[in-house]
Protein backbone atom coordinates (compact mmCIF):
# COMPACT_ATOMS: atom_id res chain seq x y z
CA UNK A 1 0.00 0.00 0.00
CA UNK A 2 2.67 2.33 1.12
CA UNK A 3 4.39 1.71 -2.62
CA UNK A 4 1.38 2.33 -3.95
CA UNK A 5 1.24 5.69 -2.40
CA UNK A 6 4.26 6.74 -3.47
CA UNK A 7 4.24 5.80 -7.04
CA UNK A 8 0.73 8.18 -7.11
CA UNK A 9 3.21 11.18 -5.17
CA UNK A 10 5.37 10.55 -7.87
CA UNK A 11 2.78 10.95 -10.60
CA UNK A 12 1.66 14.00 -8.95
CA UNK A 13 4.97 16.08 -8.81
CA UNK A 14 5.56 14.83 -12.28
CA UNK A 15 2.24 16.02 -14.20
CA UNK A 16 2.31 18.83 -11.67
CA UNK A 17 6.17 20.00 -13.21
CA UNK A 18 5.57 19.29 -16.55
CA UNK A 19 3.08 20.81 -19.27
CA UNK A 20 2.23 19.07 -21.65
CA UNK A 21 0.20 19.48 -25.05
CA UNK A 22 -1.17 16.58 -26.52
CA UNK A 23 -0.70 16.10 -30.29
CA UNK A 24 -2.64 14.08 -32.25
CA UNK A 25 -0.08 11.49 -34.36
CA UNK A 26 2.53 13.00 -32.09
CA UNK A 27 3.64 12.41 -28.54
CA UNK A 28 2.87 14.70 -25.91
CA UNK A 29 5.08 17.72 -26.10
CA UNK A 30 6.69 19.45 -22.93
CA UNK A 31 6.30 22.82 -22.89
CA UNK A 32 8.15 23.49 -19.48
CA UNK A 33 11.08 24.16 -21.42
CA UNK A 34 9.98 26.48 -23.97
CA UNK A 35 10.64 30.49 -23.61
CA UNK A 36 8.04 32.65 -23.27
CA UNK A 37 7.44 36.45 -23.93
CA UNK A 38 5.11 38.15 -21.08
CA UNK A 39 3.23 40.66 -23.17
CA UNK A 40 2.96 40.97 -26.93
CA UNK A 41 5.76 42.34 -29.13
CA UNK A 42 4.53 41.10 -32.14
CA UNK A 43 4.88 44.15 -34.94
CA UNK A 44 1.66 43.02 -37.16
CA UNK A 45 -0.84 43.94 -35.47
CA UNK A 46 -2.40 45.98 -38.09
CA UNK A 47 -2.20 43.18 -40.62
CA UNK A 48 -3.45 41.33 -38.29
CA UNK A 49 -6.72 43.58 -38.17
CA UNK A 50 -7.05 43.82 -41.68
CA UNK A 51 -7.43 39.99 -42.11
CA UNK A 52 -9.48 39.98 -38.53
CA UNK A 53 -7.63 37.24 -36.63
CA UNK A 54 -6.39 37.74 -32.95
CA UNK A 55 -3.21 37.96 -31.50
CA UNK A 56 -0.83 34.89 -31.76
CA UNK A 57 -1.23 35.01 -27.43
CA UNK A 58 -5.10 35.15 -28.20
CA UNK A 59 -5.50 32.03 -30.23
CA UNK A 60 -7.70 29.38 -28.36
CA UNK A 61 -5.91 27.12 -30.33
CA UNK A 62 -3.90 24.11 -28.93
CA UNK A 63 -0.98 25.19 -31.19
CA UNK A 64 -0.41 27.90 -33.66
CA UNK A 65 2.35 28.82 -35.52
CA UNK A 66 2.82 31.55 -37.96
CA UNK A 67 5.38 32.43 -40.40
CA UNK A 68 5.50 35.68 -41.80
CA UNK A 69 7.41 36.73 -45.07
CA UNK A 70 7.47 40.58 -45.44
CA UNK A 71 8.94 41.90 -48.91
CA UNK A 72 10.30 45.69 -47.49
CA UNK A 73 10.64 46.73 -50.93
CA UNK A 74 7.19 46.23 -51.42
CA UNK A 75 5.80 46.67 -48.08
CA UNK A 76 3.35 43.40 -48.56
CA UNK A 77 3.41 40.36 -46.41
CA UNK A 78 2.40 36.31 -46.93
CA UNK A 79 1.18 34.62 -43.89
CA UNK A 80 1.27 31.08 -43.13
CA UNK A 81 -0.24 29.36 -40.16
CA UNK A 82 -0.67 25.69 -38.64
CA UNK A 83 -2.54 25.55 -36.20
CA UNK A 84 -4.32 22.24 -34.19
CA UNK A 85 -8.16 22.78 -32.19
CA UNK A 86 -9.79 19.72 -30.58
CA UNK A 87 -7.26 17.37 -32.14
CA UNK A 88 -7.52 18.83 -35.79
CA UNK A 89 -4.88 20.38 -37.63
CA UNK A 90 -5.68 23.43 -40.17
CA UNK A 91 -3.59 25.53 -42.60
CA UNK A 92 -4.12 28.98 -44.10
CA UNK A 93 -2.40 31.24 -46.28
CA UNK A 94 -2.80 35.26 -46.56
CA UNK A 95 -0.94 36.37 -49.64
CA UNK A 96 -1.02 40.26 -49.67
CA UNK A 97 -0.37 42.05 -53.50
CA UNK A 98 0.05 45.91 -54.04
CA UNK A 99 -0.75 46.10 -57.21
CA UNK A 100 -2.61 47.57 -58.93
CA UNK A 101 -4.33 47.77 -55.82
CA UNK A 102 -3.55 46.38 -51.99
CA UNK A 103 -5.28 43.17 -52.07
CA UNK A 104 -5.14 39.87 -49.31
CA UNK A 105 -5.88 36.73 -50.45
CA UNK A 106 -6.99 33.61 -48.60
CA UNK A 107 -6.17 29.82 -49.42
CA UNK A 108 -6.29 26.80 -47.61
CA UNK A 109 -2.72 24.95 -46.77
CA UNK A 110 -1.76 21.43 -47.18
CA UNK A 111 1.44 19.84 -45.93
CA UNK A 112 3.21 17.24 -48.70
CA UNK A 113 2.62 14.85 -45.96
CA UNK A 114 0.95 15.77 -42.78
CA UNK A 115 0.86 18.83 -40.93
CA UNK A 116 1.36 17.23 -37.36
CA UNK A 117 4.75 16.03 -39.23
CA UNK A 118 5.41 19.48 -40.46
CA UNK A 119 5.00 20.50 -36.71
CA UNK A 120 7.47 18.17 -35.47
CA UNK A 121 10.29 18.71 -37.91
CA UNK A 122 9.88 22.96 -36.97
CA UNK A 123 10.15 21.53 -33.30
CA UNK A 124 13.28 19.53 -34.33
CA UNK A 125 14.87 22.35 -35.79
CA UNK A 126 14.52 25.11 -32.34
CA UNK A 127 11.71 26.83 -33.60
CA UNK A 128 10.57 27.07 -29.80
CA UNK A 129 14.27 27.89 -28.61
CA UNK A 130 15.45 30.40 -31.19
CA UNK A 131 15.85 34.36 -30.53
CA UNK A 132 16.07 37.40 -32.59
CA UNK A 133 18.82 37.55 -34.77
CA UNK A 134 20.03 40.87 -33.39
CA UNK A 135 20.63 38.81 -30.32
CA UNK A 136 23.44 36.95 -32.22
CA UNK A 137 25.17 39.81 -32.90
CA UNK A 138 28.22 38.31 -30.19
CA UNK A 139 28.61 35.09 -31.58
CA UNK A 140 28.32 36.42 -35.01
CA UNK A 141 32.24 36.98 -35.11
CA UNK A 142 34.66 35.91 -37.87
CA UNK A 143 38.16 36.51 -37.28
CA UNK A 144 41.31 35.85 -39.22
CA UNK A 145 45.18 37.06 -38.43
CA UNK A 146 46.79 39.46 -40.80
CA UNK A 147 51.05 40.80 -40.48
CA UNK A 148 50.23 39.72 -37.00
CA UNK A 149 46.79 41.33 -36.02
CA UNK A 150 43.24 40.07 -35.43
CA UNK A 151 40.79 41.08 -38.09
CA UNK A 152 37.45 40.73 -37.91
CA UNK A 153 34.99 40.24 -40.75
CA UNK A 154 31.32 41.14 -40.68
CA UNK A 155 28.33 40.70 -43.13
CA UNK A 156 25.85 43.23 -43.06
CA UNK A 157 23.17 42.18 -46.21
CA UNK A 158 19.44 41.73 -46.44
CA UNK A 159 17.46 40.22 -49.64
CA UNK A 160 14.76 42.84 -49.21
CA UNK A 161 12.69 39.73 -46.84
CA UNK A 162 12.42 39.76 -43.11
CA UNK A 163 10.70 36.69 -42.05
CA UNK A 164 9.11 36.96 -38.69
CA UNK A 165 7.81 33.83 -36.31
CA UNK A 166 4.94 33.83 -34.08
CA UNK A 167 4.11 30.74 -32.21
CA UNK A 168 1.96 29.63 -29.10
CA UNK A 169 2.38 26.47 -27.85
CA UNK A 170 -0.16 25.45 -24.93
CA UNK A 171 -0.13 28.61 -22.72
CA UNK A 172 3.46 29.50 -23.96
CA UNK A 173 4.04 32.50 -26.77
CA UNK A 174 7.02 34.11 -28.16
CA UNK A 175 8.11 36.36 -31.59
CA UNK A 176 10.92 36.29 -33.16
CA UNK A 177 12.56 37.97 -36.26
CA UNK A 178 15.68 37.34 -38.71
CA UNK A 179 16.89 37.94 -42.64
CA UNK A 180 18.86 36.95 -45.48
CA UNK A 181 19.72 33.32 -43.40
CA UNK A 182 21.14 31.72 -46.16
CA UNK A 183 23.85 34.65 -46.37
CA UNK A 184 25.04 34.42 -43.04
CA UNK A 185 24.54 30.98 -42.81
CA UNK A 186 27.20 30.49 -45.28
CA UNK A 187 29.12 33.39 -43.61
CA UNK A 188 29.20 32.26 -40.36
CA UNK A 189 29.02 28.45 -40.12
CA UNK A 190 29.62 27.84 -36.71
CA UNK A 191 26.46 29.66 -35.52
CA UNK A 192 24.02 27.00 -35.32
CA UNK A 193 20.75 29.51 -34.65
CA UNK A 194 21.55 30.47 -38.52
CA UNK A 195 21.49 27.09 -39.62
CA UNK A 196 17.62 26.81 -37.56
CA UNK A 197 16.94 29.77 -39.27
CA UNK A 198 17.38 28.47 -42.59
CA UNK A 199 15.82 24.57 -41.64
CA UNK A 200 12.63 26.54 -40.51
CA UNK A 201 12.33 28.81 -43.65
CA UNK A 202 12.70 25.53 -46.00
CA UNK A 203 10.44 23.77 -43.80
CA UNK A 204 7.59 26.72 -44.51
CA UNK A 205 8.60 26.83 -48.33
CA UNK A 206 9.18 23.71 -49.24
CA UNK A 207 7.15 21.38 -46.95
CA UNK A 208 3.57 22.87 -47.69
CA UNK A 209 0.85 23.94 -50.45
CA UNK A 210 -1.58 25.82 -51.22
Amino acid sequence: MKKIGFLLLLFLIFTKSYSQVEIRGVNKIATQGIQSDSINVSPNKDFEERIRIKPTKESKNDVEIRFYAHSTLTDTRDLLIIQLHESTWKGIIFRETNYPKIKISKYKLKAKAELAEVYTTLLENNLTRLPNQEELKPKMRKVSMQDGWEVEHKLSVTDGTVYMVEFKIGDKFRVYSFHSPELYSEFYPDVQELKDYVAIKKIFETKLIE
